[in-house]
């Protein structure tokens, strides 16, 4: 029951964020992006819909909402903490932990494909989160290039679904709120 209520909050939030045609909304997990959203972006609370594990849903009613009011949306960031949104990249896009892996798989497939150093490897391999990654290894390893090579892989994952966005940034944060990636806000 609860569960249905918050999914049909988080429609009725999005009506609200695109509702007068704002050049820019935020989905987030929860208060890391919220964060984000006010004090890097300015962008006003109403823009800001805290999705919780719920991305795919988020993103249909965005798609929905976008398409009912043939609206577009000049540019959706999506922000949180690589352990949610990397779920993503594996296709887990409900990232309850009860039914979705670790984001450290998907991670580390991307860490591979980026030239990491195979000792790195082997310890993103063993670490259970991805926060238990970012605390093990060092800043070089998983640098601010790597970040925002997985913030655009995100990214080209979710634009297929909503096509009336022009464009979709993500910013992944560690647990501290310290931006991950190459932190611009443009």
């Amino acid at each position: 029951k609860s569960m249905a209520a918050f999914q049909a909050s988080i429609e009725v939030y999005i009506r609200v964020a695109v509702g007068d045609s704002p050049d820019a909304i935020v989905l987030a997990p929860g208060n890391l992006g919220q964060r984000f959203a006010r004090n890097a972006l300015r962008i006003p609370t109403k823009r800001v819909v805290q999705m919780s594990n719920f991305i795919g849903l988020s993103l249909e009613y965005l798609q929905e909402t976008l398409e009912e009011n043939q609206q577009r949306l000049p540019l959706l960031w999506l922000v949180g903490h690589p352990g949610k949104l990397a779920k993503i990249l594996a296709g887990d896009w409900d990232t309850h932990s009860g039914r979705s892996f670790s984001a450290v798989y998907a991670v580390t497939q991307l860490a591979g494909e980026f030239d990491l150093p195979a000792s790195a490897l082997e310890v993103l391999s063993r670490c259970r989160s991805i926060e238990e990654a970012i605390e093990s290894l060092p800043a070089e390893a998983l640098s601010p290039a790597f970040w925002t090579m997985v913030e655009d892989r995100i990214a080209a994952m979710v634009a297929p679904r909503i096509p009336n966005v022009e464009r979709i940034r993500v910013r992944l944060f560690r647990m501290d709120g310290e931006a991950l990636g190459v932190a611009d806000s443009k």
